[in-house]
């Protein structure tokens, strides 16, 4: 979580205490604040956004990245001949093992 830190501005809870409506219209506007109790933080303030999802959120905060292509995955190669029963085969081959 030091990613916030260094982002984050720090207010003491005095600062809060007196400011509260502009420390809130600062929050409002986007900004995180990190709210500190003799120079200890022990909260953070962050905006509440219900319109980005979390995908968004994170490719902002450079977390992740978009994804490239849109609809399904394309399905794996086929490997081998699909005229083959695998679990057969693996049991014959144990059968034959056996003795």
């Amino acid at each position: 979580m030091t990613f916030y830190a260094d982002i984050m501005d720090r207010i003491p809870v005095r600062e809060l205490n007196q400011n509260t409506s502009a420390v809130l219209a600062r929050v409002q506007r986007g900004e995180s604040l990190e709210v500190t109790v003799s120079g200890t933080a022990v909260a953070r303030l962050v905006p509440i956004t219900t319109t980005q999802s979390l995908l968004d959120r994170l490719v902002a905060e450079g977390r992740a990245t978009a994804p490239s292509m849109s609809g399904p995955f394309p399905l794996p190669p086929v490997l081998g001949d699909p005229a083959i029963d695998t679990g057969a085969e693996i049991s014959a081959m144990r059968e034959e093992e056996r003795w």
